[in-house]
């Protein structure tokens, strides 16, 4: 029978030079206002559909959430809080209209959301 200590896995061997050391993330430059500007009509369509369907219905806070944040991309004021899809829709109307009335404004890089 072979000794006891003959049975084992040999010791882990040391790394033969330091780990390598990692750099921070770069920030991400912001999207072009050909993207956003193709998203808000993206999110105007969705919502126009919500509103043909209940126009008086309370939008969801996450459309809601997603149009501020486009807004905030387009370093425009947001759509608020509507109390309904009609006035959800009109806020977007308005921010697409300001968007369009100033295509040279600068877009504005956001941290991912949580």
């Amino acid at each position: 029978m072979a000794p006891a200590g003959s049975l084992l896995a040999p010791p882990p061997v040391a790394p033969s030079s330091p780990p390598r050391r990692r750099s921070r993330a770069k920030p991400k430059p912001p999207r072009s206002r050909l993207v956003v500007m193709s998203e808000l009509r993206g999110c105007a369509g969705m919502v126009l559909e919500l509103a043909l369907l209940d126009g008086t219905a309370t939008p969801q806070g996450s459309v809601v959430a997603w149009a501020n944040r486009l807004a905030a991309e387009m370093d425009l004021e947001g759509v608020g809080s509507p109390a309904n899809h009609r006035d959800l829709l009109h806020g977007i109307v308005r921010l697409n209209r300001r968007a369009e009335a100033d295509p040279d404004r600068p877009m504005v890089a956001l941290p991912p959301a949580l």
